[in-house]
């Protein structure tokens, strides 16, 4: 049998489903309006297989509490390592940017989710990704580097030819 002192730290959750809609433009934001949280009282993560879980809770008064679970699935044109949360006002927007370019992510990386304080307050969260973005800097350096040196050696050459051919006339 449980003593008063026990039943005043008992709490109670009224659990709700929030009033959620979808924006389409260059990215595909999923609104979530959220009467009352703030931005310490939600989460969002992305978990495998490709779906990002929004929970939130928050009190009401001493021993009731407000709360949500909600979760979405990643669509196949979305950029991973780009999706992120804002909060504004009562709305809650999960930002999934649209890919554009033809590489495909890597299969089985895996991404959690981190809060920074650096971060505007307007920002939830930002993503930090396993397949590292050292990684993709190193390609992109290398194919940048291959063609810098197609270009100098054209260059070379273009010079040669052009300043032999004047030194001959």
């Amino acid at each position: 049998m449980e003593t008063k002192n026990e039943e005043t730290f008992r709490l109670y959750y009224d659990d709700f489903e929030p009033f959620c809609q979808w924006k389409k433009d260059e990215h595909e934001i999923l609104e979530i309006h959220l009467r009352g949280f703030k931005k310490q009282h939600l989460r969002v993560q992305i978990e495998e297989p490709d779906v990002v879980k929004i929970t939130g809770e928050r009190p009401i008064n001493g021993t009731l509490r407000s709360r949500f679970r909600k979760q979405i699935k990643i669509p196949k044109n979305c950029k991973t390592d780009e999706i992120r949360a804002k909060l504004s006002g009562d709305i809650l927007q999960i930002i999934l940017p649209k890919q554009t370019t033809a590489f495909p992510g890597k299969p089985g990386s895996t991404e959690c989710i981190t809060r920074s304080e650096s971060m505007p307050s307007n920002y939830l969260l930002y993503i930090e990704s396993s397949s590292s973005t050292l990684e993709m800097t190193t390609k992109l350096a290398l194919q940048v580097a291959g063609v810098l040196a197609v270009v100098v050696t054209f260059g070379a050459y273009a010079y040669k030819c052009c300043h032999c051919g004047h030194v001959e006339g």
